[in-house]
């Protein structure tokens, strides 16, 4: 029985910890837009979601990723020239939640002179590093340092942006955060990205106080067995 009992604690144990090493998910949404008088506010945007989840691939996933239906003063999409031809240009793009990753992003405005606004949300844990790189002009932007970017479109001009996502290891993870510039970089609030009541990175935090709760309980459970065991064997 002590044994048997003991096997089972260890494994549990194992499984438990197992979950507090795995990558967190995150989400980055993107606001691409620019002026367009021929819509009722003025503005013409397109909404771009980055991210990983546990259970998304690294291929197209019916699941989390959308297809981009291009039209307008305004096209921005992530880029995939090795997907089917159908799926090669995203508006949501879901991967694994293994890192280091990159995303290249390309918005096209066929209108000169315009003023093209990216703005964006991020919503990821304190230990990640985001990177977003204008790669015509060889400038990095840094996401946490931020909450947008801007430039001037030429006629028929592609604009292409790369975003690198790694993890920090010399970072101090204080939970999970919702971070740009406005509100204090990674020291924001945590939110709901699924909907389930599940949070970015929430599945290791609560391995962990499982493991801290219940491991006194569980010595303690065999200890009593052991102690009922010997006093049965002296009788």
């Amino acid at each position: 029985m002590h044994k048997i009992l003991s096997t089972i604690i260890l494994t549990t144990l194992l499984i438990l910890s197992g979950a507090v090493t795995g990558s967190a998910a995150w989400q980055l949404n993107l606001d691409v837009s620019t002026q367009d008088p021929n819509s009722d506010t003025g503005t013409a945007t397109n909404n771009l979601t980055i991210g990983t989840e546990q259970s998304a691939t690294d291929a197209y996933d019916n699941t989390f990723d959308t297809v981009a239906l291009l039209k307008g003063p305004i096209e921005a999409y992530i880029v995939h020239p090795e997907y089917a031809a159908e799926q090669q240009r995203l508006w949501r793009d879901i991967r694994s939640d293994a890192l280091p990753k990159e995303w290249t992003i390309e918005v096209n405005s066929p209108v000169e002179g315009n003023t093209i606004n990216i703005k964006w949300e991020l919503i990821a844990p304190d230990n990640l590093d985001f990177t977003l790189i204008d790669q015509d002009k060889n400038k990095e932007i840094r996401v946490r340092e931020s909450s947008e970017y801007s430039y001037n479109s030429t006629s028929n001009f592609q604009k292409k942006l790369l975003l690198r996502v790694s993890e920090n290891t010399v970072a101090t993870t204080s939970g999970n955060s919702k971070g740009n510039a406005t509100k204090g970089g990674g020291c924001g609030y945590i939110k709901n990205i699924g909907g389930n009541d599940g949070y970015p990175g929430s599945s290791g935090s609560e391995a962990l106080n499982m493991v801290i709760l219940f491991t006194p309980l569980i010595w303690l459970t065999i200890r009593q067995l052991t102690i009922r065991r010997v006093v049965l064997s002296n009788k």
